[in-house]
């Protein structure tokens, strides 16, 4: 009876480290991909300088610091990794085709969080930063997560002239931009509400909605350079203390000489 006992005890644990074995060679992968990538970028980040226009020789093949592989066996969803140098915002960025809220509550893995991903939508955006207008979406997380800092560092002394640079990675290349404004803003979505192809609305929406913004919390460069040639990148999250407002950063992308 003892033998009977003892030997489906050891079936037991077997089956129990079969199944942890398992779990785990899921888990590791999904895990470093992520961490390996940002081990990487916090070798390359230096102190923030400012943004300068990219020189590149004509026949120069980009070779990406991001091993885009290895995250796309980990998440095909994800197509690019965003960066500003110094502040600790490094994260992969994603976009669900047909579910533009999928990523709202789940991590890059694609599985449950509070703290969501860094995420485009489909509907309004491709994955090439082509469009006129892109817009990064994540939380405003307590913990400094995703973009819990954006607001406190942007919005307070020298933050702007400290974190002007955000950097964009893509498999084939990677763009830089300046950031030129932080400001409060309203629920509107900016996608639907403006056709941004249009260039009097362009114009209209950095005149009217950031350029012009007065407050406590706005942040805006004076001396930037913006028009409505340029192709700009957002960043929006929850505006903090309010929550009937959101808080964008907004950067204009920086062209290559030729």
């Amino acid at each position: 009876m003892r033998r009977r006992y003892a030997a489906g005890a050891l079936m037991l644990l077997a089956a129990c480290v079969l199944l942890g074995s398992v779990a785990l060679r899921k888990l590791i992968p999904q895990e470093t991909a992520v961490t390996r990538v940002q081990a990487v970028l916090a070798e390359l980040d230096s102190q923030p300088q400012e943004p300068e226009e990219i020189t590149a020789p004509a026949d120069a093949i980009y070779e990406s610091p991001i091993d885009f592989q290895d995250l796309w066996e980990m998440n095909p969803d994800i197509y690019a990794w965003l960066q500003i140098p110094g502040m600790g915002v490094s994260h992969p960025v994603l976009q669900r085709e047909g579910d533009d809220s999928y990523y709202l509550r789940r991590d890059s893995r694609g599985e449950s969080s509070r703290a969501g991903s860094i995420f485009s939508e489909s509907k309004y955006n491709g994955r090439d930063f082509t469009d006129p207008v892109t817009i990064l979406y994540g939380h405003c997380m307590r913990s400094g997560e995703m973009f819990g800092t954006l607001q406190e560092v942007y919005s307070g002394e020298g933050g702007m002239e400290e974190y002007s640079e955000i950097v964009v990675y893509l498999p084939d290349q990677e763009l830089h931009y300046q950031v030129f404004a932080a400001v409060p803003y309203s629920k509107k979505h900016v996608l639907y509400y403006h056709d941004f192809n249009d260039p009097e609305v362009f114009q209209a929406f950095l005149d009217k909605e950031v350029l012009s913004v007065r407050s406590i919390n706005a942040a805006i460069d004076q001396e930037a350079e913006v028009s409505v040639t340029d192709r700009l990148l957002i960043l929006s999250t929850c505006l903090k203390g309010d929550n009937q407002q959101r808080y964008l950063v907004v950067a204009k992308q920086l062209q290559n000489k030729e």
